[in-house]
């Protein structure tokens, strides 16, 4: 399995950082001299797990133009929706510093980034379809993009309380329950959500089974009793007792900043109560679809 240390991933030495941030002369189309508005979106992160080199290093927020009809030209590419990256270069169209590259954000940044951009440009109302868990029946509800629910960064003293020690590369130490294994791991980003996707659908079409819990598990894990060699921490994931595996789930879950689009439902058929995340699924950018 692929994987990459926490500087590539987040755009550490070595990356490329020489491109110049936009200048109100990008913002402009020649003689009408029209500058595209922008705005700052708060990052769930808070800038706090990208390495000091990086352009978002403890930076609260992140500045982002407003979609324009050439990111609805964008997103009307089928080629870039069928070769799934049609975010990223929505991602990367939209960041006003050119430094930064989409894939290198933590999932929950980009993730405030769409939304940001899907209420600029289309509107705070996003309508999709629900199953209900207990009748199974699918039905259209409606998400207002400003009730979003951010989790920020964890304080040193929630950290402790989990038994989980940050570290200065911007990952976690944790010792699991059923082994006196310390295992480090880290926050996942564009480049690692890419990469499990590739892998699932490459099983799909060889008709393997799906791996996801090993696959999320492999990504996250960047050492256990400080061993780093990829194979070595492939075959400990696979021999991970499920009691570890479910703990260092629900750790990462507990830890990693996000922002969701989290509402109480109540199905319009049997009446069930439920608290449900709405999914970005094909409805978000895409609503009249």
């Amino acid at each position: 399995m692929a994987r990459r240390n926490n500087a590539n991933r987040l755009g550490g030495p070595g990356g490329d950082t020489s491109t110049p941030a936009h200048n109100d002369e990008e913002l402009q189309t020649d003689g009408l001299s029209f500058i595209v508005p922008t705005e700052f979106v708060a990052l769930p992160s808070r800038g706090q797990f990208y390495p000091p080199n990086h352009p978002l290093h403890n930076e609260e927020t992140i500045e982002i133009k407003y979609m324009t009809a050439k990111e609805e030209d964008l997103l009307s590419s089928k080629s870039l929706i069928e070769r799934g990256v049609v975010l990223d270069r929505l991602i990367q169209n939209l960041v006003v510093d050119r430094r930064l590259k989409a894939r290198d954000l933590l999932i929950s940044d980009r993730n405030a980034i769409l939304i940001a951009a899907r209420s600029s440009g289309y509107g705070i109302d996003y309508s999709t379809k629900i199953t209900c868990r207990n009748c199974s029946t699918q039905d259209t509800y409606e998400y207002n993009l400003e009730e979003a629910v951010t989790q920020p960064p964890l304080t040193k003293k929630e950290l402790k309380s989990l038994g989980v020690t940050p570290t200065e590369n911007a990952t976690f130490m944790v010792t699991v329950p059923s082994t006196p294994v310390e295992v480090e791991f880290q926050l996942l980003t564009g480049h690692d959500e890419h990469a499990m996707v590739d892998l699932a659908e490459r099983r799909r079409k060889r008709k393997m089974p799906d791996q996801l819990v090993t696959d999320q598990l492999g990504f996250m894990i960047v050492s256990a009793m400080g061993e780093t060699d990829v194979a070595v921490l492939q075959r400990y994931v696979d021999s991970l007792p499920l009691r570890d595996s479910r703990f260092l789930r629900k750790t990462y879950e507990a830890v990693s900043p996000s922002i969701e689009l989290r509402k109480e439902f109540v199905c319009n058929h049997c009446d069930c109560e439920d608290e449900v995340n709405f999914p970005f699924t094909v409805d978000f950018f895409w609503p009249d679809i």
